[in-house]
């Protein structure tokens, strides 16, 4: 499923969706999936950060207009020195915690 062009209230259920799936699995498998991320996120970087300075843009707009808060542009922002890194080394960093003991949220 593609979300570029979903609303963030579709992106929100996929999202919601994704995370009862990825609490079933194991530990390995976990892992696995986070490490697929880090390396999807660095391989289409450039394409990511494209998307995100339409989002940026069109959430600029918003902000000028009252209808979104600057904090809340301020974390959209990929592009700002450093972010797009520590997003990368935070997909690792959560990848690299021990199992919090096995815990497995039920599925819906």
């Amino acid at each position: 499923m593609s979300l570029t062009e979903s609303s963030a209230v579709e992106v929100a259920r996929a999202a919601s969706l994704a995370s009862r799936r990825l609490a079933t699995l194991s530990n390995t498998a976990r892992n696995e999936a986070l490490t697929a991320l880090h390396a999807a996120l660095l391989k289409n970087r450039d394409i990511i950060l494209q998307a995100n300075a339409k989002d940026v843009e069109a959430a600029t707009h918003a902000a000028a207009s009252g209808g979104l808060s600057q904090s809340v542009l301020k974390r959209l922002d990929l592009s700002r020195p450093g972010k797009y890194e520590d997003m990368l080394k935070g997909v690792l960093s959560v990848r690299d915690l021990d199992d919090p003991g096995g815990y497995k949220i039920p599925p819906p």
